[in-house]
């Protein structure tokens, strides 16, 4: 073997001696210095992980060592170097910008924030895909590193907090029995398939891909699961529960902090997946979040929460019938399930447009669906499919077929059109020009609440469907669609009521009917369901309204008056037994207490010889059913025109026997026909200046105020004042002898109704 290199005896290659003289004084080159630079944080680097390169770093963050997270000089931050994927290491700058790892055109759009139509950009750049053959690239996008790591992560951790699958169970049948029937937000073959899907998922799937490995459906059913149990365990009362008691998991807990904590975890669920990949699931998830907080009195964060779900639904199309979903494939199964889903997307979508509407007129908040723009069709009244993969659509046989929720959402969504006409009139003021708009209003909510179904009647029922297996539900809804009749003639007439006699009339018996059909609804509800908000939305309003009318107007209408009192106290205590489980009627008490103080005086100055003030004075229980139901059963065999009985007000309270005039509840006649409708200048009836002008008084929204502008009532001599309860709360209030000074505080304007109320003084009159 030749060699270049000389060798030794041994055969290895001759090392040179230092002493050569062909050899500088020192042969070694000094060692190459680092060129690369260390782009880690000093951290990191020390730790050998690996770094996101953020300020800081993701690691540094989940270590508490943010103050740590350094970098060395001249090493590029993630901000400024960008993330580049491997599929484009190596282009130069002018070939355009790069993209995330393995990420599509469309993909990209997506993250920018393009709508998912087929008619915007991020359509358009679908197309392109589909049409070069890469359009499994969108789907199949993720992202690699920590970002995809700590989201499985963090989504593993939160899906653990669901209880174990019997409780799970048990809740959901609570829930589907007890809710879902009110607003039909979930299909209940649909969700329990996507239940035993959610079971069958694969541990590793969840380990090694997380939610990216999961369809949108199935990475989102979590969040709605947990609202559907949040919602569920708001039915259970606080006694010792032998079973449920077992997924509380710390001291004194109630079921409310563990379904707040159930709702809290659905929220971060759907905030951790972001708004990309919107669904059917996911716009129902944020539907119950809505409904829960509205449950929870939280009605401020309730109308934001719809806000919200709107927006998520028209992310995936529901607001336009050209951005229906198309079906998987041609077969004739996916076709037709295809249109059960459709269905299923416009039936959510009408009742979003009907809450939205609702609480844009109870509160006095804008809404967020324009209703001039064109709607999507609404949902078919079709029969309940047994199998979506082999039953048609077909509209409902009124004769063979019995009401369903989808009925009964129908025939409200129906009832609520004047409330549209309602919120046009808004534009006008209180002091239109002529009142043909509000007539014609009147004659649109008179003429649908005619076209209201037989079965759905709360007078002279249709009852042939009330035993129906699947018609559990049918009773209990007639007062909540009677409710909402009333309603609409509340709310359009309110404004109006300080400029227009021939309103007051309108409002003041729609109001005394509303508070009656409250009555008979709480009676025949089970404790546990006075958490339901639609029995302090149906009460305060309208309760409110009426007492504003006879204090401001206590010469008017005083054939109505006892029954009015008589309503005044029956809300009071059906306010106090509930407000242990309804945190809005238990802020209300103390309102009512002092507006009820200013009615009574009202009412006595005005009316000497049918005075009420000989009623004897018997105390409102805070909360026993007995009395209500013996107030309930005089309401409902209550005195006619030819009845001499003494009339009888809540908790037995009655006339002196000892001779003196009866009072006699007159049966009001037919309202006067709108074509008599003309306007009225308001002139005030009590002791305030004559000249006072009706006009500068901004229209009354009892709800919308308590709410928003945190009325309450502060007592002289008192820094702050919380209601009284028991006994003493009537007594006190009603008692000659103890005059109080209810001054009602708040965030309200001086031009609105609580100030007026504070100028007041009955005792003038």
């Amino acid at each position: 073997m030749v060699t270049d290199a000389p060798n030794d005896i041994d055969g290895s290659p001759e090392i040179p001696r230092r002493d050569d003289p062909q050899e500088p004084p020192d042969h070694r080159r000094p060692p190459k210095k680092r060129r690369r630079i260390v782009i880690s944080c000093t951290e990191c680097h020390r730790r050998k992980q690996k770094c996101d390169r953020e300020l800081p770093c993701g690691n540094c963050k989940s270590r508490n060592k943010e103050t740590s997270c350094q970098y060395e000089t001249g090493a590029p931050t993630a901000k400024e170097l960008g993330k580049t994927s491997i599929k484009n290491a190596g282009r130069s700058e002018h070939d355009g910008p790069m993209l995330p790892p393995f990420q599509s055109l469309s993909t990209a759009a997506a993250n920018w924030g393009y709508s998912q139509s087929s008619g915007s950009t991020l359509g358009f750049l679908r197309r392109i895909e589909n049409a070069n053959g890469e359009s499994g690239l969108a789907a199949s996008s993720t992202g690699v590193g920590d970002d995809v790591l700590i989201t499985k992560e963090k989504y593993k951790a939160l899906i653990r907090q669901l209880p174990a699958k019997s409780y799970m169970e048990k809740l959901i049948r609570i829930y589907l029995r007890e809710f879902n029937h009110n607003y039909y937000a979930l299909d209940e073959d649909v969700f329990m398939q996507q239940l035993a899907d959610w079971d069958n998922i694969s541990f590793s799937v969840l380990s090694s891909s997380g939610p990216q490995g999961l369809s949108p459906d199935m990475r989102m059913y979590p969040a709605l699961m947990f609202q559907v149990l949040a919602t569920a365990l708001l039915a259970l009362t606080e006694e010792p529960h032998e079973y449920f008691d077992h997924l509380k998991y710390a001291g004194n807990m109630t079921f409310e902090d563990l379904a707040t904590d159930y709702s809290d975890s659905g929220v971060a669920i759907m905030q951790l997946l972001g708004k990309r990949d919107m669904t059917l699931v996911a716009v129902q998830a944020s539907f119950l979040r809505a409904n829960f907080l509205k449950h929870m009195g939280k009605v401020a964060d309730a109308w934001h929460a719809i806000g919200s779900a709107i927006k998520d639904a028209q992310e995936t199309g529901m607001h336009r019938d050209g951005l229906d979903p198309k079906p998987a494939s041609d077969s004739l199964e996916d076709m037709l399930e295809n249109q059960w889903h459709i269905q299923s997307r416009r039936r959510l979508y009408m009742v979003l447009l009907m809450w939205d509407l609702h609480c844009a007129v109870v509160l006095g908040r804008p809404g967020t669906v324009d209703w001039r723009a064109p709607r999507p069709s609404l949902p078919i009244d079709a029969p309940i499919p047994k199998d979506r993969r082999r039953t048609p659509l077909s509209v409902r046989d009124e004769e063979r077929d019995p009401p369903s929720p989808v009925t009964k959402q129908l025939a409200s969504f129906n009832l609520m059109a004047p409330l549209v006409q309602v919120v046009e009139l808004e534009q006008d003021g209180p002091c239109p020009k002529n009142y043909d708009k509000v007539n014609r209003a009147h004659e649109l909510a008179q003429r649908v609440a005619d076209e209201i179904p037989a079965y759905f009647r709360l007078e002279n029922p249709d009852t042939r469907w009330d035993n129906h297996p699947d018609c559990w539900w049918l009773p209990g809804c007639r007062s909540y669609l009677s409710q909402s009749h009333h309603f609409n003639f509340i709310a359009l007439h309110r404004p109006y009521v300080f400029h227009r006699r021939e309103s007051r009339l309108v409002a003041l018996r729609e109001s005394i009917e509303s508070l009656q059909n409250q009555m008979n609804a709480f009676q025949d509800m089970d404790p546990k369901s006075w958490r339901n908000f639609q029995l302090f939305f149906g009460s305060f309003d309208a309760v409110v309204l009426m007492a504003s009318i006879h204090i401001l107007f206590p010469k008017e209408n005083l054939n109505l008056a006892p029954k009015a009192l008589q309503e005044f106290q029956w809300t009071m205590e059906r306010f106090s037994a509930m407000s242990e489980r309804n945190k809005l009627a238990k802020a209300a008490r103390g309102v009512l207490q002092a507006i009820y103080t200013k009615l009574r005086k009202a009412i006595d100055n005005q009316a000497p010889a049918r005075s009420v003030s000989t009623i004897s004075q018997t105390s409102i229980s805070s909360g026993e059913a007995d009395t209500l139901g013996s107030s309930r059963d005089s309401a409902m065999t209550g005195p006619s025109t030819t009845d001499n009985t003494p009339l009888q007000l809540g908790n037995g309270i009655g006339m002196s026997p000892a001779g003196d005039m009866a009072v006699k509840l007159e049966t009001p006649g037919p309202l006067p026909s709108v074509a008599t409708f003309r306007p009225t200048t308001a002139t005030p009836d009590w002791g305030m200046s004559t000249n006072f002008d009706f006009s500068n008084v901004a229209p009354l929204f009892a709800i919308g105020d308590i709410l928003y502008n945190d009325v309450g009532i502060l007592r002289e001599g008192m820094s702050s004042w919380e209601a009284p309860t028991g006994p003493t709360t009537h007594q006190a209030m009603t008692t000659p002898q103890q005059p109080t000074s209810d001054i009602f505080e708040g965030a309200f304007g001086g031009d609105s109704f609580w100030n007026l109320m504070n100028q007041y003084d009955p005792a003038s009159i």
